[in-house]
């Protein structure tokens, strides 16, 4: 019987720990941040939802001075009460979350001088005797963030007794600065700027940090932690803060956030009770967070992909709820097509157009992550920095096993959730405005009719492109049409998958049936414009089709995944709107 609760939002371990709260136990990687991460200094960068905030948590209620009497609350049953080592409840520690920053440039300088002035409001709250008065804390006393911090670490290395330090957490470091990299580049530069008397705001701040830190001199900061996505704001201000390490992809920390299989597996038994769920079973669950949370991988040598954990208990959470599954579309990351674009736009258009392109088509990206990614010393993103910046933010991520196959770093889209961002991004550049709630009942009912599918397409071309697109249009515009009607049609009982692996190859649209006894679908798209139009290119379109259906039946996943279900495969030649040829194969 379920007897854990799902808390969503909650980014506080003690509150969680306090209302019954399921917590998957992560306190061992206490230990490896203090012996084997290299640096006081550690840079810890995951994709957006992925937790990084209770991490913040769990190390700020096991360092903390002040948490020191609430130890066994927040920590009795978890690996860390049992191991606990000599730096525990020893620091004074100074939290920042850089998550509440406005992203509009105008309004970043004092949005950032709020936010360092409530950090140190809720230190000083704690330690009055080594913080500041409120007068002190006054905003509009000081120009910017770094003259209001400067007074607080003046402050604390006088008052502070030998051998009392500050152990400085930074959580959501980049938040703001990579908002505002997506919508504008020059803004970006200007805050992270680093040309002489012209410091942006972020390398002032960094380099004040960096001079208190006590391995540069006598300074009164001992250690770091610092989370983000992406290191391109770090990496810009590299001569204000050199001081950080990113242990990121270590193979000691790929698991420090994030859900194991068998850590989702503990979720769902301590949390959900399926005798109150009639027709879901823990199986189906656990294929439905594998197809959409499921894929990612930090490390070259990862031996099993993670979950995004907080979208994992989204979903979890609505199940219980609701009493049924939920609509995967409601699970959202809050990103857009048009953040994609934003950081599409920072790559040459050759460039971006390849790499959309392999992304598309699910060919692995052959690339090697480069060690900086200063945007103040070039104008665009070469191809290894923007398939780095598309790994930080979850777009991509490391396929180990053909990265350990082949001896080179291998990416993909990890999972159904960053691929609908990334299709939704295609659609958007194609001009195709997406319409919703076709009936596309007669195909997921006994008669599995595909006629109206056909017809919609016709009719979404005709009237749901902009003109200039299509002089344009592919065979992959075509592929997103059709996965946009079928995913977004009444009673959501279809389930669309482009570039669907088979085994043996990739077929164009493979498409999924919920309806008792309902057939699925194997969709071979071919495209041809106006101009092109002749029996023998119609023709050759369509024994091309046929061919790869045939080829793409003999592939043991399509198969595993078919299992007892009846396929119905269609070879489609489109001539401009027209459906001209839909052979079933």
């Amino acid at each position: 019987m379920a007897n854990k609760n799902i808390i969503i939002g909650m980014r506080s371990l003690s509150e969680i720990r306090e209302k019954n709260g399921i917590y998957i136990d992560k306190t061992r990687f206490i230990e490896e941040l203090e012996n084997n991460a290299g640096t006081n200094v550690p840079v810890f960068l995951r994709p957006r939802r992925f937790g990084k905030s209770l991490t913040v948590s769990m190390l700020l209620n096991y360092y903390d001075i002040c948490k020191k009497e609430l130890f066994d609350k927040n920590f009795k049953g978890t690996w860390i009460y049992d191991h606990r080592t000599p730096l525990a409840n020893s620091f004074y520690v100074l939290r920042f979350d850089f998550s509440d920053v406005s992203s509009v440039y105008s309004e970043v300088n004092d949005s950032f001088t709020l936010s360092v002035a409530s950090s140190i409001s809720r230190f000083s709250d704690n330690y009055p005797e080594l913080g500041l008065t409120k007068k002190e804390l006054d905003p509009s006393l000081y120009k910017n963030a770094t003259d209001l911090l400067s007074i607080f670490l003046t402050k604390f290395q006088s008052k502070a007794r030998a051998g009392e330090y500050l152990y400085v957490i930074i959580d959501e470091y980049d938040h703001f600065a990579n908002e505002i990299l997506t919508k504008d580049k020059e803004a970006f530069k200007d805050i992270t700027s680093t040309a002489e008397g012209h410091e942006g705001l972020i390398k002032r701040f960094y380099a004040l940090l960096k001079k208190y830190y006590r391995d540069d001199y006598k300074g009164s900061i001992d250690r770091f932690f610092i989370t983000g996505v992406s290191s391109v704001s770090l990496d810009s201000v590299t001569s204000g803060f050199n001081i950080a390490t990113n242990i990121s992809s270590k193979t000691k920390f790929n698991e420090m956030i994030g859900f194991t299989h068998n850590e989702l597996s503990e979720v769902i038994d301590e949390t959900v009770d399926f005798s109150l769920l009639p027709g879901i079973t823990k199986d189906q669950l656990m294929q439905i967070m594998e197809e959409n949370f499921e894929g990612y991988s930090f490390d070259k040598k990862a031996k099993e992909k993670l979950f995004n954990s907080n979208l994992c208990l989204a979903y979890i959470e609505r199940l219980i709820s609701e009493g049924e599954a939920p609509y995967l579309n409601e699970i959202s990351l809050n990103d857009d097509a048009g953040k994609l674009n934003g950081m599409l736009s920072l790559s040459e258009d050759d460039v971006r157009e390849k790499i959309v392109q392999a992304m598309f088509n699910k060919e692995p990206i052959v690339a090697t992550l480069p060690d900086k990614m200063n945007l103040n010393q070039s104008d665009l993103f070469d191809r290894e920095q923007i398939v780095s910046l598309l790994y930080h933010l979850g777009y991509l991520t490391i396929d180990p096993e053909v990265t350990r196959e082949e001896g080179i770093t291998s990416f993909v889209i990890p999972n159904k959730v960053y691929e609908k961002l990334f299709l939704d991004y295609c659609r958007q550049a194609i001009g195709y405005r997406e319409d919703f709630s076709k009936d596309l009942s007669s195909m997921f009912e006994d008669s599995a009719d595909i006629s109206p599918l056909l017809e919609t397409i016709t009719e979404q071309i005709e009237t749901k492109l902009n003109p200039q697109s299509l002089g344009k249009f592919t065979e992959m515009a075509l592929q997103l049409i059709c996965d946009s009607i079928i995913n977004n049609s009444r009673k959501r009982q279809l389930s669309a998958y482009t570039e669907f692996n088979t085994g043996k190859g990739f077929a164009d649209v493979f498409v999924k049936n919920t309806y008792t006894n309902g057939h699925y679908f194997l969709l071979e798209l071919k495209y041809l414009h106006k101009k092109d139009d002749t029996k023998s290119a119609v023709e050759s379109k369509l024994a091309e089709a046929r061919e790869e259906i045939e080829r793409y039946r003999q592939g043991t996943i399509l198969k595993t995944t078919v299992g007892e279900h009846t396929l119905d495969c269609y070879a489609i030649v489109y001539v401009g709107s027209e459906c001209r040829v839909c052979q079933k194969v």
